[in-house]
């Protein structure tokens, strides 16, 4: 469906998935070979935590993505509050997201972490507990269909990001 065609009507909270939904990794199988060794490991980590403003452009090329920084724009038209919530094992890369989302969507936009992909459901309440909203005026946008059904079994409206086209 194109970004446009998105129904916006009652929501106040948007939340993005950051890999393969707010940045699109170059190589598909970044996490892999990130554990081919524990050198290639510590190497990851190491680079972003020490150049988080460069480390999706030049360490782990990344793109952003069209169709959502356009469904981005015109929901800050609309006063929506937007978060990003990536699920992290290890939080040495949080600075390099949020530094990639400042640069390429705005620097509106929180990165949170939870610990994995189950605890966005809790990550969700928390943020609509902040927010002061229903889970019916949530939007949630993740690569993972997995997550996409379990939000939507819990009452969050989830949108995968394949979905969203220009």
């Amino acid at each position: 469906m194109k970004w446009s065609d998105i129904d916006l009507t009652g929501v106040k909270l948007a939340i993005f998935d950051f890999d393969g939904t707010l940045a699109l990794h170059e190589d598909e199988n970044f996490a892999q070979r990130r554990k081919e060794s524990d050198e290639a490991y510590i190497n990851f980590f190491k680079s972003a935590y020490e150049n988080p403003e460069t480390f999706y452009d030049e360490t782990e090329p990344c793109r952003r993505s069209e169709a959502l920084y356009a469904l981005i724009c015109e929901m800050r038209k609309r006063n929506i509050k937007i978060f990003c919530l990536s699920g992290m094992g290890l939080t040495f890369h949080l600075k390099a997201k949020q530094a990639f989302v400042n640069k390429y969507y705005g620097d509106d936009i929180e990165v949170l972490t939870v610990a994995s992909q189950d605890r966005k459901l809790k990550g969700v309440q928390i943020l609509q507990n902040i927010v002061g909203c229903n889970s019916d005026e949530v939007l949630f946008v993740d690569d993972l269909r997995e997550v996409i059904k379990f939000l939507s079994e819990n009452g969050i409206k989830g949108i995968h990001a394949d979905e969203i086209t220009l």
